[in-house]
């Protein structure tokens, strides 16, 4: 174990949050996942020789039995595929899991000097409490230290492993917290009459720690162990405060992980797929899955086609099994004669889930995404990618070539500049190597973040996000310090100096930008296998300069398009006044408009009233003065003897003058037309009756 004394690192107090993210980040950094998990298979293999394991599922049973460890599967499988390949694990038979003679002597002598010194330290430090405290249960002590050290190392993380040395001065605030985890402890195991001699005992442990290399040995592996375990698995807290701080993600899928999904497919990398998808969901993590309308279009024509070559013929149940085994036929095909293999399955019974696709992938949260049409920045984009596929003597067909460019354009149209991968914005999610080794390269050059990433790597970046187990400090108690576990070397005492430094780095700074600091993948990349304090600091202040200092631009950024914004806002306000202004006057217009119609109307239907009074009067006394004349003329002027003589002379001439009365006025007044004109025919009836009355006597 490092000693602090002599590191010239001084150990500041941060909030308990930022403790944990420091932690997590110097051990995932000092030792990886996949180096503390290929150890740990071959443990297992080494500790349980008669159990005949044989396949992957066998191997995560029993890492999560031994150690409380869940890995995907695709890991396991990976990591096992290299250890086969490194010849570390044989299949002697091709089907039982054996280690190698050199691994499995490695392995025993490893695990049996943590057993022969976990023993030496028990029964040693057992005989001084036997001594000093004859009355304290020997074996409640050594079961209240090992749960002390695991609280200790849950509470605090890495920098334990210093803070247990009685040398480091330590800050007041670290002091309490030690001092009140050991006071839980021993409340917990031992009677109040036994707790003041318990709390001296194990203090004791670590007091004599400086003078004792074999305490110190254990207690540096017990720190191994934390490392490990902390290597492995990600607390429900941490994966918390990690998704806090992730920005919205655009994932486009291609149609290799779209046939995954949709388990159409038999690849390592399918199951991949199908993890990453459920991982997203289940844990709320803020990714948008998306499909282009390109690759629907894609997926459906290879289904369709693959399809048709298997409906070419009936297929047995022996034929299929034979087919399971071959290389040469699709992934889509294989898995048709997977099922049919089992349970004779027709071939457009396999294929009629798969009519409506798009349906199927909205169950799983992916939705279909229509783009722009950019074809100046694609045809370009086209133009290096088979620029790149000639150069290394591969070969692409056009239109899949042409898919793989219209879905990366959307990606480079969506990105923004991050320090981190998942801060990109948008990425492309694929299982071809073509295409993932085309935008590394072209990556490199534009010094940017890929936008292409494989299943598996993604989610290894995913895994900071995604908590290991709900019982994460229970798996961490019973695991850290057995001995296959702790003996594992997780370079405890340079994470535990990293970590320091982490957080020396952050003495005046929130845990928010910490955080976002700690997840800079670019800044921790840089960081790894730098030993040298000072190098260490300066990388870590660069980064934060670098980070304020996009900070300041973001800020700057934001400032500007709230000012454009604002004075947008102010021409819409004034544009808005003026119209107001213009709809006001026009309004007023309007109104004056209406008020001039309704003046004239008044005045012309007075006008027409007047009018028509006038009509009514003159026509009237032009009716009467024409009879006066009429009669004059008929009498006087022109005497018409006929009439006058006639016998019904009174009753004609009064129809004659109520006619022309009538039918005058009727003419030049329309509203009395009808009233007079019916007046007229009913005066027709009027001179019969008058006409009964005959006219003048003969002489």
């Amino acid at each position: 174990m490092s000693k602090a004394k002599g590191t010239n690192i001084s150990i500041s107090m941060h909030g308990h949050g930022l403790q944990e993210v420091c932690n997590f980040i110097a051990i995932a950094k000092t030792k990886s996942h996949s180096e503390t998990l290929r150890e740990l298979i071959l443990t297992a293999i080494f500790t349980f020789p008669d159990e005949k394991i044989s396949n992957i599922e066998e191997v995560e049973k029993l890492l999560k039995t031994m150690f409380s460890i869940k890995d995907p599967n695709h890991l396991i499988r990976e990591l096992l595929d290299q250890l086969i390949s490194e010849g570390q694990i044989q299949q002697p038979l091709g089907i039982n899991y054996v280690l190698s003679v050199e691994a499995r002597s490695k392995i025993k002598a490893r695990v049996d000097d943590a057993f022969r010194l976990q023993k030496r330290v028990k029964n040693q430090w057992l005989e001084e409490i036997a001594r000093q405290f004859p009355d304290l249960n020997t074996d409640l002590a050594w079961s209240g230290l090992y749960e002390y050290l695991a609280n200790a190392f849950l509470q605090h993380g890495m920098q334990v492993a210093l803070f247990l040395d009685p040398s480091v001065e330590l800050p007041t605030v670290y002091g309490a917290s030690l001092s009140a985890l050991l006071n839980q402890v021993v409340q917990n195991k031992f009677d109040s009459t036994h707790q003041e001699n318990a709390k001296n005992a194990i203090s004791d442990f670590f007091g004599t720690i400086a003078n004792n290399p074999e305490r110190a040995k254990f207690v540096a592996e017990c720190a191994d162990g934390a490392g490990n375990f902390y290597s492995l698995a990600v607390s429900t807290e941490i994966a918390g405060r990690f998704r806090d701080k992730l920005n919205p993600l655009i994932l486009f899928c291609d149609t290799n992980v779209l046939f995954g999904i949709l388990d159409l497919h038999v690849h390592p990398l399918a199951d991949v797929s199908n993890e990453l998808v459920d991982a997203i969901a289940k844990h709320k993590i803020p990714i948008k899955l998306r499909y282009h309308e390109n690759t629907l279009a894609e997926l459906c024509s290879s289904i369709d086609h693959h399809g048709e070559i298997l409906r070419q013929n009936k297929w047995t149940r022996a034929i299929s099994r034979a087919a399971t085994k071959s290389r040469l036929i699709s992934g889509l095909e294989k898995k048709y004669h997977q099922k049919n293999s089992e349970t004779a399955l027709e071939v457009d019974e396999f294929l009629q889930p798969f009519k409506h696709v798009d349906a199927l992938l909205n169950e799983r949260k992916l939705v279909i995404y229509r783009s722009e049409e950019r074809l100046k920045e694609r045809a370009t984009l086209e133009a290096d990618y088979k620029k790149f596929l000639k150069r290394i003597n591969r070969e692409k067909d056009h239109y899949l070539v042409a898919h793989d460019v219209i879905v990366l354009d959307c990606v480079h149209l969506l990105k923004r500049n991050a320090t981190s991968t998942l801060d990109s914005g948008a990425l492309f999610v694929t299982c071809d190597h073509l295409l993932y080794r085309f935008d590394s390269e072209i990556s490199r050059k534009k010094k940017t973040h890929a936008s292409v990433v494989m299943p598996n790597v993604l989610l290894q970046i995913l895994r900071p996000f995604i908590p290991s187990s709900q019982n994460f400090n229970t798996s961490f108690a019973e695991t850290f310090a057995i001995p296959e576990f702790r003996t594992i070397g997780s370079g405890a005492d340079k994470a535990c100096l990293k970590m320091l430094s982490l957080l020396n780095a952050y003495k005046d700074m929130t845990e928010d930008v910490a955080v976002r600091m700690l997840t800079n993948d670019m800044l921790i990349d840089n960081l790894r296998g730098i030993e040298n304090n000072k190098t260490f600091q300066a990388e870590v202040d660069s980064a934060i300069a670098a980070d304020y200092q996009n900070l300041i631009e973001e800020v700057a950024e934001v400032t500007k398009e709230k000012e454009q914004a604002n004075k947008k806002f102010e021409e819409q306000v004034q544009l808005s006044e003026l119209e107001a202004a213009k709809a006001q006057k026009a309004l007023e217009s309007e109104r004056e408009t209406q008020e001039t119609t309704k003046k004239l109307s008044e005045e012309f239907t007075d006008l027409r009233k007047k009018n028509l009074l006038q009509k009514k009067i003159f026509s009237t006394i032009g009716a009467i003065l024409v009879n006066i004349i009429l009669f004059l003329f008929i009498h006087n002027i022109w005497r018409w003897d006929w009439l006058l003589n006639h016998p019904e002379s009174y009753g004609l001439q009064v129809a004659i003058h109520i006619t022309v009365l009538f039918g005058i006025v009727g003419f030049f007044v329309n509203s009395w037309r009808k009233v007079v004109w019916s007046i007229t025919f009913l005066g027709a009836v009027v001179i019969g009756v008058m006409q009964m009355l005959g006219g003048p006597e003969n002489q």
